[in-house]
């Protein structure tokens, strides 16, 4: 059987459908609308508890900011307060500050008067003093002056010129100051003297002294003697023949060359006395030279070698050599160029007078 045809529906069903969808809309539209107005409720909410939080939160501050004004006050009033004792004490005491320095003000008037006695007192107590430095200055730069002239003693001389100028160093006074000075250019002059090398000259003095005991003299007995018959003959042969025929001829003559100085032969203590007599000429030498004494250096320099070619064998290397160290130490000095030191001695005499 075939299936009825649906029967198309009517005017009135569409009318009612369309109502009925409208007044689905329309509800939906209420709810959204109700929806949104309870949520635009809900956030003034939450915006006044967040205002009313805040509110609040500033009044409790403002409180504590009150009490903390409060407290600063009650603390400033109390410092105020003790501020104002203080400056209470201040003026107590910069009143008997004002009576004290009223009493104080001659004080220094007297203090300058005292100032001009003790200056004066100063002044009579210091002159005495300063003459007497200088004087003794003064015999300071003499007595090295004298050490220079005798003794050639340089180094003796700055230590005096040096405590010349010490015992001087507590002046102040132009004298003493152009006298230290004086005593400072003398004092470079000393040392820039160059002094000779004594114990050099010394020592090689002493060395010609020891050799002048082994140095052979004109006159002397030859203690060198040798008995005949005291040296093995040779072996036998033709040797021992030569020199039995040469031995002969030797004994028959000898002819020796001598000089007037050796012609008498001299006995051994005058040797002795000759030999220690060079020898004193030597060491008087060396003593001049450690005493610095040109002329007396000189003069043994040269009695010794005078000495010592009239009595002593000239042909003898060891006597030449003595002789050449003789002549080189002759041309030595003992004694330095002395510079002229009188300046300070002068200005202080002048002065101390």
């Amino acid at each position: 059987m075939p299936e009825p045809e649906p029967t198309p529906p009517s005017a009135t069903d569409e009318a009612a459908e369309r109502r009925h969808a409208e007044r689905r809309r329309g509800e939906q539209r209420r709810v959204a609308r109700a929806l949104w107005q309870g949520a635009i409720g809900l956030l003034f909410g939450l915006v006044a508890v967040v205002i009313a939080l805040l509110a609040g939160w500033r009044v409790l501050t403002l409180e504590r900011s009150l009490e903390a004004d409060r407290d600063a006050g009650r603390l400033a009033s109390h410092d105020l307060e003790l501020l104002r004792a203080s400056l209470a004490k201040l003026e107590a005491r910069t009143a008997a500050g004002a009576d004290a320095l009223g009493r104080l003000e001659p004080l220094p008037a007297r203090l300058e008067t005292l100032d001009g006695r003790v200056a004066r007192i100063e002044a009579r107590i210091e002159a005495p003093q300063r003459a007497v430095a200088r004087v003794e200055a003064a015999h300071l730069v003499e007595l090295a002056g004298h050490r220079l002239a005798l003794e050639h003693d340089v180094r003796g001389a700055i230590a005096l010129f040096e405590a010349a100028d010490a015992r001087l160093a507590d002046s102040s006074d132009p004298a003493a100051l152009r006298a230290r000075a004086q005593l400072a250019h003398d004092l470079a002059a000393l040392r820039a003297v160059t002094a000779p090398d004594v114990a050099a000259l010394g020592a090689r003095l002493a060395a010609a002294e020891a050799a002048v005991r082994e140095l052979p003299m004109l006159g002397a007995i030859n203690n060198r003697f040798v008995a005949p018959g005291s040296e093995p003959p040779p072996p036998p042969g033709l040797a021992r023949a030569w020199w039995q025929l040469t031995t002969v001829f030797q004994d028959l003559l000898s002819v020796r060359r001598i000089s007037d100085a050796t012609v008498r032969l001299v006995s051994m203590e005058e040797i002795g006395v000759r030999r220690h007599h060079l020898e004193t000429l030597l060491f008087a030498a060396r003593l001049a030279a450690l005493r610095a004494d040109e002329a007396d250096y000189a003069a043994n320099l040269g009695a010794a070698r005078d000495w010592l070619g009239r009595f002593f064998d000239g042909t003898d290397p060891a006597t030449r050599g003595v002789d050449q160290e003789l002549a080189a130490l002759a041309a030595s000095r003992v004694s330095p160029d002395l510079p002229d030191v009188s300046g300070s001695l002068r200005l202080l005499r002048g002065k101390a007078s």
